[in-house]
């Protein structure tokens, strides 16, 4: 008998930082970006009201529908001015707008990411303090070291499934001297490392395992070996269910690897980048993961894409017959084909890339 599914989104980088920041009523001091952002609302009137929901455009609606809803936040969320030395970009965001990521009901934001230290330490522990007070679970930073490496757990409304998620990110290299961030490499060290430390800290019998991972450099459309290989070992020597990868700013493809699913790259869903078009940057999506409640168990049936273009500084769902649309889709079934996964152009329903896992 088939039981109850619940709909899980993963979205990659959401970048509230910069100009973004300067859109909300309460924002860091940057008077550099500030004049920028008026230049941008003098032309587009619609900017001057930005507000929690502007981020997130019609893509709400899917948010809010769903059993829990997983981010990379991509910034620093503190007032602290100190930056990290010798770094090109740093961004954060004025802690107010965390109230973005419940009026979206963010239930998980990824920290190890190369921004979250961007205010150095003590702008990574008010980014710490003011996820915890929102009510979010977070992974991949903390309070030190065991907190960083600690996995967040949750539980969908009405479950009682644990369901737990570690995260860690490859870059910046530097960081590595940080106890509470979590940085990883690929060496086989570290994997040892990570299966004694997803052994030691889930708790009895989870239901569902993810990894969270800040990989890659920018702008490859394949992952490399490492990370492929990475991946495997999460799945096939940590008992993870779902890794949840990110990083690239653009999507990759889908492996559906011995029973589990692997989204390598989940693209950029909300920022204020420039647009190399190459890559399409600007087109990403929320990839819904469908999962049976079987007893105690879950598991993961298949995994739905739905297209979205960051616009003007929001998300925005695609319809099915705009060209952005069907290059995505094809861009996805085509990186997913070369990791050996079938995905299914699922054109004449909702505009949807759909890849069953069993």
């Amino acid at each position: 008998m088939a039981g109850r599914i619940l709909k899980f989104n993963f979205m990659g980088d959401v970048m509230l930082g910069r100009l973004i920041d300067q859109l909300f009523p309460d924002h860091v001091d940057e008077p550099e970006e500030a004049a920028i952002v008026r230049s941008f609302q003098h032309s587009n009137p619609k900017l001057a009201s930005y507000g929690p929901k502007s981020p997130w455009g019609d893509t709400l609606t899917v948010l809010e529908s769903s059993d829990l809803n997983f981010i990379n936040l991509e910034t620093a969320v503190t007032t602290h001015a100190q930056k990290w030395p010798d770094k090109v970009f740093n961004y954060r965001m004025h802690p107010a707008n965390i109230q973005a990521l419940t009026t979206a009901r963010i239930h998980y934001a990824g920290l190890a990411n190369n921004h979250t230290l961007d205010f150095s330490q003590e702008g990574l522990r008010e980014t710490v303090q003011t996820v915890r007070r929102a009510g979010i679970a977070f992974a991949g930073a903390g309070d030190d070291e065991a907190g960083a490496r600690r996995p967040a757990i949750l539980s969908p409304a009405g479950s009682d499934h644990q369901i737990c998620i570690w995260a860690g990110s490859d870059h910046p290299r530097d960081w590595k001297t940080v106890p509470a961030f979590h940085s990883i490499d690929y060496s086989q060290k570290t994997k040892e490392r990570l299966r004694e430390l997803i052994q030691s800290t889930a708790p009895t019998n989870p239901a569902l395992k993810i990894w969270s991972c800040h990989w890659g450099p920018n702008y490859a459309w394949q992952p490399a070996q490492q990370i492929q290989d990475l991946a495997h070992f999460m799945i096939d020597e940590c008992g993870i269910d779902i890794v949840h990868g990110h990083s690239s700013h653009h999507v990759q493809g889908v492996e559906v690897y011995r029973g589990k699913l692997i989204i390598y790259g989940c693209g950029d869903f909300v920022d204020d980048y420039a647009l190399v078009e190459e890559y399409r940057n600007d087109l990403s999506g929320i990839w819904q993961v469908h999962v049976e409640e079987l007893g105690e168990e879950l598991r993961v049936k298949r995994l739905e894409f739905y297209p979205t273009k960051i616009d003007r500084f929001m998300a925005r769902r695609l319809d099915p017959g705009e060209a952005d649309s069907a290059w995505v889709r094809e861009k996805i079934v085509q990186l997913s084909a070369g990791l050996g996964t079938r995905a299914i152009d699922d054109d004449d329903v909702e505009g949807r890339v759909v890849v069953d896992v069993v």
